[in-house]
């Protein structure tokens, strides 16, 4: 089984799975890794050149091209491609929206749409994701624990 760590940009995803694979032995697939080996640029200039859509189009490719694996954690890109190509335990790390709105408002002044884009992937994964944790008070450590916990439930049931 697939665990996806999803959240929007600024919430810590790619940290925690740091702190997944490196103190607690988890496989773990950063898809923001793999956008700058196949891109040669990262997530900030992405979006600024090519805005969410282009973010968007991207993580939907690679997702379809992990759903063969199995026991892994893929930490997206903070976007919601298509819900469908989520065949796992969804995971995801709320964030409030005025951080969230901080961090693309460093990446560019130009980004259209934020708020939308807020509500439209907090809303769908607050209702649909299969453990949901809010980061506010907590170390990104203390989420990789909460997710190591959940990972261990599912895994002994």
């Amino acid at each position: 089984m697939l665990f996806y760590i999803v959240g929007l940009p600024g919430s810590g995803k790619s940290a925690v799975g740091k702190i997944l694979k490196e103190d607690f032995g988890y496989d773990v697939i950063d898809l923001d890794d793999i956008l700058k080996v196949e891109h040669k640029k990262n997530f900030n200039r992405i979006l600024r050149d090519n805005g969410f859509s282009g973010i968007r189009a991207f993580e939907g490719k690679i997702l379809k091209r992990f759903r063969k694996y199995s026991d892994k954690f893929i930490v997206t890109l903070g976007t919601l491609s298509n819900l469908e190509l989520f065949n796992g335990k969804i995971i995801y790390i709320k964030i409030p929206k005025e951080k969230y709105l901080q961090r693309i408002g460093k990446i560019s002044k130009k980004i259209k749409l934020a708020r939308d884009i807020y509500e439209s992937v907090h809303n769908t994964f607050s209702q649909r994701a299969d453990l949901v944790i809010s980061s506010e008070n907590k170390t990104k450590f203390e989420i990789a624990k909460i997710i190591d916990d959940f990972y261990r439930k599912i895994k002994n049931n």
